[in-house]
């Protein structure tokens, strides 16, 4: 560890320099970058400029290590902490004599560090700090423009309280390709790159001079498009000379460090991504596992899968060199193969399709599930699943459906009843109730929907019925926001003794369309309840289904495809099966090792996953 001395940049570069680059995901990088680091490295050797990089970490992030799935934590209990994961190499050819020390982490904010700059500095003094910090900042909804601006004063001037000498080449953020629903951030970043650019001349003194590095303009990457970028934002192999060379400008023009800025070559090393090795589908005690080895300098692996007879083939991403099924049942066979990945155009070669049949030891579902609303959440209880099942935690899912961008999230306990909380009042929540042993986690149970801060719903009005043929009826009625989905009920008016029984499965349209209804629309009548979670309305009056009119009168919309129904409210658009668009933008939690803000980290598809549980019977 150097000596804790404080010094600035001597008077002759050939001296040496302290460097520090402090950053995030961008100068730490992944497992075989090269990274800018490595480059504006390079680019001092070249000028002659001697230079110490110092600073707690000297790797990349790793890759996940491979490991079954595990249940959640227990709700309320502390997040766990989590140190930097900073074990991961760099890329081939990479010389052995770089200087890899830095203070960079995935996930970093300006917030964050502003507090933990003192500390760092003095274990690791600097003469000159290479700063990259606030993308993460907005881009994680952590704070706004303004007040990234503050987290960034805030780490100088505590920086410079341990060296008052400290130079600093601070970057202002690069754009990133655009994300739906996020037209703040481009806004944002616009807001807080003009503020910086006006702001830090007034921060900077004759000793401790501050020098902005103009990124965003020479990083190739913006809403519309991002070359520079693997994922939309990190830097792939061109985008990492830009960024060394947009801090070699600054360091040239403006502290006279270097006689010439770094030039971007035209011939840039590809990534290798060679095929897995050793891919192998197997039966295992959760269902079917995958399993293959590591490809070096792979971000991520593509999984492409199906339930054959079940389910189309559906592409998922996995940060491991494992994958296993998710929510399985018995006898399913999965077809399944894999690619690895490097962003998303860079991506090697598929492997040949393997299949296994699912053999799951996990427990079923619990019995008896009772959900109710509470001002800002829901109360949930359960009796065990049958057959003594031996159950170590159950998982409680939960999915906003009025959210654009929300995760299907899940809560651990040990036992019922249980309490989730912090929800958002009046919107309706899809739930279903996992329960999990050694093996792993068994197939959910779905339970009633539930919208939160409200009570029993009214009672369904206006049933109207349309044979659109001899066989096949469209029905709709008119319904409450209160209510989280709706019941059908029918039964045969000309079978004698017949009484009204639940169609299969709850709607969450204000319509539905009927078929194979033989002898024919005419002979059943039908009536709607409304509920709420387990608070449920009585049912309407019962309405006759007419014999088929005139094809021309008959209504074009249909209940099996999204969106053809004007009149239902924002929190039903979609067709009965909860088809439609998969958000995956969150806020990150606070300890969170993030990657970038609305990267498709396990792509799990959550239409599809409750496509599948309604579509199979519950055990």
């Amino acid at each position: 560890m150097p000596a804790s001395t404080k010094t600035s940049i001597p008077d002759s570069p050939n001296a040496g320099i302290r460097v520090m680059i402090v950053g995030d995901s961008m100068s730490q990088g992944h497992e075989g970058d090269w990274t800018w680091r490595y480059r504006i490295w390079q680019w001092f050797r070249d000028q002659k400029v001697a230079v110490t990089f110092v600073g707690p970490y000297t790797g990349t992030v790793q890759p996940d290590a491979p490991k079954p799935p595990a249940p959640p934590p227990l709700y309320g209990s502390p997040k766990p902490t989590h140190g930097v994961k900073e074990d991961g190499g760099y890329a081939y050819g990479v010389s052995s004599d770089f200087d890899s020390h830095h203070f960079a982490a995935w996930g970093r904010t300006a917030a964050t560090d502003k507090g933990l700059i003192k500390d760092v500095l003095t274990s690791y003094p600097a003469d000159l700090m290479l700063l990259m910090l606030g993308f993460n900042d907005m881009g994680w909804c952590r704070s706004d423009a303004p007040g990234t601006l503050r987290s960034i004063k805030t780490l100088v001037f505590n920086a410079r309280s341990v060296n008052p000498r400290l130079k600093f080449a601070i970057a202002n953020v690069p754009q990133r390709e655009f994300i739906g629903g996020r037209e703040d951030l481009p806004l944002n970043t616009k807001i807080y790159n003009n503020l910086l650019q006006k702001t830090i001349p007034g921060w900077s003194t004759p000793s401790s001079p501050i020098h902005l590095v103009e990124l965003c303009g020479n990083y190739g990457c913006g809403p519309d498009e991002c070359p520079a970028g693997y994922d939309g934002l990190h830097p792939n192999a061109m985008g990492e000379y830009q960024i060394a060379r947009a801090f070699s400008l600054t360091l040239v023009n403006d502290f006279k460090i270097g006689s010439s800025p770094l030039v971007v070559p035209d011939d840039i090393p590809a990534r290798q991504l060679p095929l897995p090795g050793n891919f192998k589908v197997v039966s295992s005690p959760g269902g079917v596992t995958a399993t293959w080895d590591a490809v070096y300098g792979a971000c991520s692996y593509d999984v492409r899968s199906r339930i054959a007879g079940i389910t189309a083939f559906q592409t998922g991403s996995v940060s491991s060199n494992r994958w296993d099924a998710h929510w399985t049942q018995k006898g399913w066979v999965y077809e399944v193969q894999v690619r690895a990945s490097a962003g998303n155009a860079l991506k090697g070669e598929w492997t040949a399709i393997q299949s296994a049949k699912s053999t799951p030891q996990t427990p079923p579902g619990p019995e008896n599930v009772v959900v109710h609303a509470t001002p800002t959440g829901f109360d949930i209880l359960w009796d065990p699943p049958a057959g003594g099942s031996y159950v170590t935690e159950y998982e409680v899912l939960y999915w906003d459906q009025d959210s654009d961008f929300a995760f299907i999230t899940s809560a651990g306990f040990k036992e019922s009843p249980a309490h989730v909380g912090k929800l958002t009042p009046g919107h309706h929540y899809h739930v279903a109730v996992v329960s999990w042993n050694a093996a792993g986690g068994g197939f959910p149970k779905i339970v009633n929907s539930v919208t939160i801060g409200k009570g029993t719903p009214p009672t369904p009005t206006d049933l109207k019925i349309i044979a659109k043929d001899a066989t096949t009826a469209h029905l709709s009625w008119t319904g409450s926001p209160i209510a989280a989905g709706y019941r059908l009920w029918f039964r045969n008016v000309n079978a004698a003794g017949s009484e009204l029984q639940e169609v299969n499965g709850p709607e969450t349209r204000l319509c539905s369309d009927q078929y194979f209804l033989m002898p024919g629309v005419w002979n059943f009548e039908w009536c709607i309840s409304a509920f709420n979670g387990n608070d449920e309305s009585a049912k309407c009056q019962p309405v006759l289904g007419p014999r088929p009119s005139d094809p021309d009168e008959t209504p074009a919309n249909s209940c099996s495809q999204p969106g053809t129904n004007p009149n239902l409210p924002h929190h039903l658009e979609g067709d009965a099966n909860l088809s439609g668009e998969s958000p995956v933008t969150m806020r990150a939690p606070e300890s969170a090792d993030t990657s970038t803000p609305f990267h498709n980290g396990s792509d799990c598809q959550e239409e599809r996953y409750w496509e599948i549980l309604r579509a199979v019977p519950n055990a």
